[in-house]
């Protein structure tokens, strides 16, 4: 047993397992098995458990149904982590009451800091046993929030961003990492370029990136599509 999270309990049948459940996982056997784990050691009801593979099928979801927990990755085959932080923004708007918990393969520290400044409610890595994700999920249905042991021992929780990309810097990003340039990037969202070079100042600053240099070379997992990282 993992010393690092407490032995697994089941939660007593109540308001925190009641509601429907997304999990977001392209990956149909990962999903099975999250899913699985969630109604066996979180007391989740079957029923109330909904899989999809990719966020526009998320979208639709999220259109259907109101959900009292949101699990995911950050992107489906042929979406971006950028696509990701969108949805993430997207239903903490229209959907605040719903705890998001992210359980992804990147363990990229700037991507991990920007995530947890987004407003997520959990975050674990999959590299992690199956009980961090059993640990996590139980810890948010009881309102708390849950970072696993590797974000924790590497700090990052507490050495977070102030604040997370707004929806301008993720689409100025969003055109930048499909290989436009600046000038480009104003003329295809019809920007002057004094804004657009403003909006990408600032997201430089959030994720900690002092050069075009260092954005470029050290940011690649923002154009990263799942297809990249699916296990």
């Amino acid at each position: 047993m993992n010393s690092n999270y407490p032995s697994e309990t089941t939660l007593a049948a109540g308001n925190a397992t009641t509601g429907a459940v997304a999990i977001m996982e392209p990956c149909l056997i990962t999903a099975l098995g999250m899913r699985n784990r969630l109604i066996e050691s979180c007391g989740l009801q079957p029923d109330n458990v909904r899989q999809v593979t990719n966020l526009v099928a998320l979208r639709t979801l999220f259109t259907q149904h109101a959900h009292r927990l949101l699990v995911m990755e950050l992107c489906g085959k042929s979406e971006s982590v950028l696509d990701g932080f969108r949805l993430i923004a997207e239903v903490r708007e229209s959907s605040p009451d719903t705890a998001i918990v992210i359980c992804t393969a990147l363990d990229e520290p700037k991507l991990l800091r920007q995530l947890i400044a987004s407003g997520i409610s959990g975050l674990m890595l999959k590299q992690e046993p199956a009980i961090a994700l059993t640990h996590c999920v139980q810890q948010v249905l009881t309102g708390c929030s849950s970072f696993s042991h590797r974000v924790r021992q590497r700090q990052l929780h507490e050495a977070t961003a102030d604040k997370p990309l707004t929806a301008k810097e993720l689409d100025v990003l969003t055109q930048l990492f499909s290989g436009k340039s600046v000038t480009n990037v104003a003329l295809t969202m019809c920007r002057d370029i004094r804004t657009v070079s403003t909006h990408k100042r600032n997201a430089m600053l959030k994720l900690g990136f002092h050069s075009d240099g260092e954005l470029y070379l050290q940011g690649k997992w923002m154009a990263a599509q799942g297809s990249s990282f699916v296990r």
